[in-house]
């Protein structure tokens, strides 16, 4: 077995999303492993980690919609954006009435683009902004083009308010906090975060990371025929070995971008094919039996 596959974990607080790499990588004894998308230290929920040749298949996952649990707690600001930052501002949190809230989401969901927070990842000149925000650094970001697919509120009590997003990649939900609190005429920071959904993926399906061990840890690889949403080819053997040598192989129903190749005797994902023409798929990407 070449240990491809993915792991769906489900990120406890306080740990970054490379200390779970770290983790992993002591536990199956393999040195690829990545992840499809970071989650702060304070945030929780679903890591989905490649395992091996699974590596070369992140960008599939990374860029999915995401789905998050977000609690906000009315006036007050933080640098960071959450309650691991500095308290910067408050202000008596102003009443949200129903016909407020309908409103803001509405307007939330207009959103067409957003700056990233001062304390996030995105390299400027070569460093990490967090890097130059904790130096006192002024940092000048870029706002970037976000969606947001979908937004409702789950619960309010007093000054604190918990909602469910699904956004697109690159959206930052400490900022969107903010923003939903900036519309309602409030300052707002993000005390919670949970990452409930990555596109199909549930965090129903995601394994808490104490509960792997060297012997349980390939119970819980997923295929990723069963991970990536891709449409599917399987094929024989015969058309298998071109396809692991770089051959083209023909297909006479092809109506997609890209296919998740699968060898039919053994099910085993073989890569990623591209139309070149009509009938034909080039392979893009070959991963290793």
């Amino acid at each position: 077995m070449n240990n491809c596959g993915f792991l769906l974990i489900d990120k406890p607080e306080g740990i970054t999303s490379f200390q779970v790499i770290s983790c992993l990588r002591k536990i199956t004894s393999i040195k690829r492993i990545g992840h499809t998308g970071t989650l702060d230290p304070f945030a929780t929920g679903l890591l989905p980690i490649c395992i091996g040749p699974a590596t070369r298949l992140a960008s599939f996952v990374s860029s999915a919609s995401k789905t998050y649990l977000a609690t906000i707690k009315l006036g007050i600001k933080t640098d960071t954006g959450d309650l691991t930052g500095e308290t910067i501002f408050t202000k008596p949190a102003e009443k949200l009435s129903p016909e407020i809230i309908q409103n803001t989401v509405k307007s939330i969901l207009a959103l067409k683009e957003q700056t990233p927070p001062q304390y996030s990842a995105i390299k400027v000149n070569g460093k990490r902004a967090y890097e130059l925000a904790r130096k006192g650094a002024e940092v000048e970001l870029k706002p970037r083009p976000i969606t947001v697919h979908d937004f409702m509120i789950i619960d309010k009590d007093g000054s604190t308010l918990t909602y469910q997003a699904t956004v697109s990649k690159g959206t930052y939900i400490r900022t969107l906090s903010e923003q939903f609190a900036e519309l309602t005429g409030n300052i707002a920071t993000t005390i919670a975060l949970r990452r409930i959904a990555v596109d199909k993926l549930s965090i129903d399906d995601a394994v808490e990371l104490a509960e792997l061990t060297t012997d349980n840890w390939l119970d819980h690889l997923i295929s990723p025929a069963r991970i990536l949403t891709l449409p599917q080819i399987k094929i024989d053997d015969e058309t298998s070995t071109k396809f692991m040598n770089g051959r083209f192989i023909t297909s006479s129903d092809i109506a997609h971008d890209q296919y998740l190749v699968i060898r039919q005797s053994t099910m085993r994902v073989l890569g990623i094919a591209r139309p070149i023409d009509d009938n034909r798929l080039k392979p893009e990407i070959v991963l290793p039996e």
